[in-house]
């Protein structure tokens, strides 16, 4: 009797390997794809396209006379570095240029005879910014440096065009201070904007009124201010090893 039991056990467990055997094996589950890696260590070269402005106000003899803006297109080219720090943290050092092309004329209050007259050509900046990480591909930044304004600004006698301020077609320039956004898009590439303020260091003018024998001298103090706001795509290479590992 056990003999056949034990016969019958061993039948079944034959059976049963044999249709285990032709039963279809259930494929694995694909590995999860792995995530992009944002290396924000490294350095960039891009290019950029927006908007600029200069408000200038004047001032004769301590009087003021009046501001005036004007503002055009700007497009040029940026280079810089980041490094990634303390998990969230990015600190850089940028360079920009971009030319541009704007004029506006306003006669002047206290001297109805003579215009003012102010053209912009170009700018830069050499910047560091220090940006926070809120996401593992979209960063914040604060940015402070100097910039430079290839500016003129002249008075001239409106009816015979006869220059008041004297030659000075030269660069301004002043303490720069901005804010913005850049989003990597895809390891490699980012897209930012930005807003920056050029705080311009005045310049003194004497010009003089009158017919001889009576001639005056004047003072002319001028002010400017200078914004900008830009959109940009940064190339970045030179990432080495990868990012430090944050927590979002």
């Amino acid at each position: 009797m056990m003999r056949s039991i034990i016969i019958a056990f061993g039948l079944t467990a034959l059976a049963t390997s044999a249709i285990a055997a032709d039963l279809p094996v259930k494929a694995r589950p694909p590995a999860p794809v792995p995530a992009p890696v944002y290396a924000w260590s490294g350095c960039y070269i891009g290019g950029n396209v927006g908007w600029a402005r200069t408000e200038t106000k004047v001032r004769i003899n301590g009087v003021e006379d009046g501001k005036f803006s004007s503002d055009g297109i700007a497009g040029g080219g940026q280079v810089g570095c980041d490094y990634q720090f303390s998990s969230n943290w990015v600190l850089g050092i940028q360079g920009m240029v971009d030319a541009t092309d704007f004029n506006d004329d306003r006669v002047s209050v206290l001297f109805p005879a003579d215009t003012f007259r102010n053209r912009a050509r170009w700018f830069a900046t050499v910047t560091g910014r220090l940006g926070f990480l809120v996401g593992p591909s979209f960063l914040i930044y604060g940015k402070g440096g100097w910039g430079w304004v290839d500016q003129r600004f002249d008075m001239i006698n409106t009816a015979t065009g006869v220059l008041l301020t004297g030659s000075n077609n030269n660069s301004r320039n002043g303490a720069d201070a901005g804010v913005g956004g850049e989003w990597m898009f895809t390891p490699g590439w980012s897209l930012w904007v930005e807003w920056d303020h050029i705080f311009l260091r005045d310049r003194n003018f004497v010009f003089t009124t009158g017919v001889l024998p009576v001639v005056i001298s004047n003072s002319l103090n001028v002010r400017r201010d200078f914004d900008k706001v830009l959109v940009g795509i940064n190339w970045r290479f030179g990432g080495g090893a990868g990012p430090v590992r944050a927590s979002y």
